[in-house]
């Protein structure tokens, strides 16, 4: 942010203000981490530098994050309003609904209290069509519609209209004026004049506004939404607010102008919340004016108040009256002890306030108050735990014994009374634990507690081992734990019954593996015949499992393949015939060969290795055996079928011929080996205006797509290798004639000789001007090559997607040549690597260049001599 020289501090603030960083936020922000810029010497401030640095870039973050929160938060609204209108709602009503969900929204950024009103829907927008019943106070104006109805011996129904003048006119043709009355009184002038004419008693007459009258409202200062809006006018100040999203973060609560032609009312959103009938005095008239300025004193208050948030004070409001517009303290609240938390002259204070000598402190702005709350544990108690009816914890009383404490908590049946643990607090801090006798006779039961003490009442349960023993498998409840009696005696038959019994599928005998309790280790295993389960007695910790037939058996199949409907694996069964496992697959497909059924089967003789032998079955249209190289043959487990496909078998296959073709359109691969060229014959050839070179050929079968094709040359010659063999999905295209050149401009000159409206997509097409090189495309209409160019990169892509590049030879390039639809492209020259630069050479050491080389020599020599005399 700053030079590594000492900055001034008008060098400073000019920094911040370029930056738009708000000087106050980022001191409170430094002195939160100990930072006091003030008094801070020039080489600290050095120092600091970075630390600086870091929490501006972090503002600055923060701006531009929030600032892209509004604009979303905009477009979604505006999105939202133009859909509502779209649907038949009006302009003012849509802006009223949007801008009252986006100051929900808005509650949390602004905690002010008094703000949550307008945010919360706790004040609803009327609307024109809404039937809203107003108050008596309402004040009645020109445009309000009165419905009256008379239903007693006279019966009639109207609707009077308040004039331009003020009057509303009676059936009977008098006036009578009404601007300004308040709909209460009106009610009542009304009904005495229409006693004059009409028979009704009391209750028998109803005089409702039928229509209000709309009026415009301009709102303007510290609000979401500034602007006029046009409300109903049963709508007061309050409502007005809500229309337009409330006061935002810096507006007032306090101190809102309501404007009605001469008459000038302020408006307390806190007083309002003490007394809300007080909204009725805020009636608006036709062009009233709601200003909201920004809040000028606004204190934060934490800690044991009812409502911990900002508030906004008045001058002359003190310490009380901002607890009182908390809902004041909480019960453990500390009231002589309230810390305020002050920011003076770049500095941050603290003073300590006593509530009840100070009631009438005064507050500055940006007051942080902070009301300490009592946190002291509760130590005035003793405790039981264990085998009562009622444990916890019980008041300390002076005198109180142990016998006191067990006869409030009464002992539970089956607890022991021969011993108890007392822990008691040593004043030191440590504890001691005492035994004892909680018997009748005992005199422990008079002992006196001490404060804190903790009785612990043990049940006779915990010292009983009583086992269990655990079943499981082919039994009804599936798996079942069971408590060992006390007194043992528990057999095998007993558990079973106590499970469910066994299921259908069980096999005849159970499983036990016993585990002794004096020896967890140990494992003794039995199998027990269920015929003998009423005679076998069972030992805590007994695990059983009753297995089913099937985890002893094999799970014999038999597959089958190739042209069935549901190729698989079934389950073997002697029952199963070769019919039966046809009609389990599906039966067999349009292409099945019956002829050529393949079994391969799996011969197993006892130790010996096993064979696998093959069987060919012809088979008729009801699947019985026609002829088979096995006599008697009959399906045996693991048998495989694979069911032959007829040979050359195929279902008809099509191609798609689309574009300058006479007959465009799907076509049969009805020969063998279908050719390009034979498709055209079949489509009645190409048209006048048929494009050959550009022809493509996309092709679905395992997923290749598009084939580089030459229609134009398979046309001249149908022996070339570009003339392909057709496949099945082959859609093949032929487009209209081309006559232009697309010339990408990048790194060529064309935009020192073109405007931009011709230079569309970064491209200049310009017409086919024979069969020439891209190079004189780009030096004859893109005023040839740019510095940046790198010309053995320029490339022709030609209509058919072919692309060709430019060839080298020795010094020479070979440009590609230019046919009609060709695009063509020139690359930017690669970036300069960077000269690494050459490490400084060192003298070179002749005498042991020699040496070495000697030695290399000397070593060769060796190795041919050696070599010779093996040779020899």
């Amino acid at each position: 942010m700053f030079a590594q020289t000492i900055p001034t501090e008008a060098q400073i603030r000019q920094e911040l203000a370029s930056r738009d960083i708000d000087q106050e936020e980022l001191n409170r922000r430094l002195l939160a981490e100990g930072i006091n810029l003030a008094a801070a010497s020039p080489e600290e401030l050095l120092q600091l530098r970075p630390r600086v640095e870091a929490i501006v870039v972090e503002m600055e973050a923060e701006k531009v994050a929030a600032e892209k929160a509004a604009r979303e938060a905009e477009a979604e609204s505006a999105q939202e309003i133009s859909e509502a209108v779209e649907d038949g709602a009006s302009v003012e009503e849509t802006i009223t609904e949007v801008t009252t969900e986006a100051a929900n929204e808005d509650l949390t950024r602004s905690n002010i209290y008094g703000h949550q009103l307008f945010r919360n829907k706790s004040i609803d927008v009327f609307r024109s069509s809404d039937n809203v019943i107003p108050p008596d106070t309402y004040p009645l104006k020109p445009g309000d519609e009165i419905a009256i109805s008379i239903f007693g011996a006279s019966q009639s129904d109207f609707i009077l209209t308040v004039n331009e003048n003020g009057f509303i006119r009676l059936p009977n043709g008098l006036r009578m004026p009404v601007a300004g009355i308040p709909l209460g009184e009106a009610r009542l002038l009304i009904a005495n004049r229409l006693k004059q004419y009409y028979t009704f008693r009391d209750g028998q007459l109803n005089i409702r506004i039928q229509a209000a009258r709309t009026i415009t409202v301009n709102i303007f200062g510290e609000v979401e939404n500034n602007g006029s809006f046009t409300l109903s006018s049963v709508n007061t100040a309050f409502n007005a607010l809500v229309a337009a999203g409330g006061p935002n973060a810096r507006g007032t609560v306090r101190n809102i102008q309501l404007i009605n032609g001469k008459d000038r009312k302020e408006i307390d959103v806190y007083e309002f919340l003490k007394s809300p009938t007080q909204e009725t005095e805020f009636f608006l008239s036709n062009n009233a004016t709601i200003y909201v300025p920004a809040a000028k004193k606004v204190v934060r208050l934490e800690g044991g108040v009812e409502r911990p948030l900002r508030y906004e004070l008045k001058e002359g409001e003190t310490l009380s009256d901002l607890l009182d517009f908390a809902g004041g303290t909480t019960t453990r609240a500390e009231t002589n002890s309230i810390r305020i938390t002050r920011y003076v002259n770049s500095q941050l204070e603290l003073l300590t306030v006593d509530l009840s000598k100070q009631p009438n402190f005064a507050l500055k702005n940006d007051d942080l108050v902070s009301v300490p709350v009592i946190e002291n544990p509760i130590e005035n108690f003793v405790s039981i735990e264990g085998a009562v009816f009622l444990p916890g914890k019980y008041p300390f009383t002076e005198g109180v014994t142990l016998g006191d404490l067990v006869k409030q908590a009464r002992i539970r049946p089956g607890a022991r009374r021969d011993v108890g643990f007392l822990m008691r607090r040593n004043p030191d801090g440590t504890q001691q634990l005492q035994r004892v006798d909680l018997g009748a006779d005992a005199g422990a039961m008079d002992m006196l507690l001490s404060k804190g003490d903790e009785l612990s009442i043990l049940t006779q349960g915990r010292f009983i081992d009583q086992g269990s023993i655990r079943i499981s498998g082919a039994i009804r409840d599936e798996e079942r734990a069971i408590p060992f009696p006390l007194d043992g005696g528990l057999t095998l038959e007993e558990a079973i019954l106590l499970a469910g019994g066994v299921k259908a599928n069980a096999r005849n005998e159970a499983s036990i593996i016993r585990t002794p309790l004096n020896n967890q280790e140990e494992r003794e295993y039995l199998r027990i015949p269920l015929a003998d389960a009423a005679n076998l007695q069972l030992a805590p910790g007994d695990q059983i499992t009753i297995y089913n037939q099937e985890r002893f058996a094999e799970p014999f199949t038999v597959k089958i393949s190739g042209a069935v409907r549901e190729a698989g694996q079934y389950r073997y069964d002697p029952s199963l015939g070769l019919a039966d496992l046809f009609t389990l697959a599906g039966g067999l497909k349009i292409q099945a060969a019956r002829n050529k059924i393949d079994v391969f089967r799996l011969q197993i003789t006892q130790n010996e290795p096993t064979q696998t032998l093959t069987t060919t079955l012809e088979i008729d249209d009801n699947y019985n055996i026609v002829s088979s190289s096995s006599p008697d043959f009959e399906l045996r487990p693991y048998d495989i079928l694979v069911v032959r496909q007829a040979p050359e078998f195929e279902l008809i296959q099509t191609v798609f011929v689309d574009g300058e073709v006479r007959y465009p359109g799907e076509y049969a691969l009805d020969g063998d080996n279908l050719k390009l060229t034979d498709l055209i014959k079949k489509a009645g050839g190409l048209t006048r205006e048929a494009f050959p070179p550009g022809s493509t050929l996309y092709r679905e079968q395992d997923g290749i797509g598009n084939v580089v094709i030459h229609l134009d040359d398979a046309m001249k010659n149908p022996a070339v290798v570009t003339n392909v063999t057709l496949k099945e999905g082959d859609i093949l295209t032929i487009p209209k004639a081309r006559d232009l050149v697309a010339i990408r401009t990048a790194n060529t000159s064309a935009r020192e000789i073109y405007i931009d409206s011709i230079l569309t997509d970064q491209n200049i097409n310009v017409a086919f001007d024979g069969k020439e090189s891209a190079r004189w495309y780009i030096q004859n209409y893109a005023a040839g090559y740019d510095d940046n160019a790198w010309k053995r990169t320029t490339t022709v892509q030609y209509p058919n997607g072919e692309i060709k590049s430019t060839k080298r030879f020795l010094f020479f390039k070979k440009y590609p040549e230019v046919l009609p639809g060709s695009i063509v492209t020139v690359g930017a020259k690669p970036p300069r690597k960077k000269r690494v630069e050459k490490e400084e050479k060192k003298p070179v050491d002749w005498g042991q260049v020699a040496k070495e080389t000697i030695g290399v020599v000397t070593s060769a020599l060796t190795l041919i001599l050696l070599l010779d005399r093996v040779n020899n």
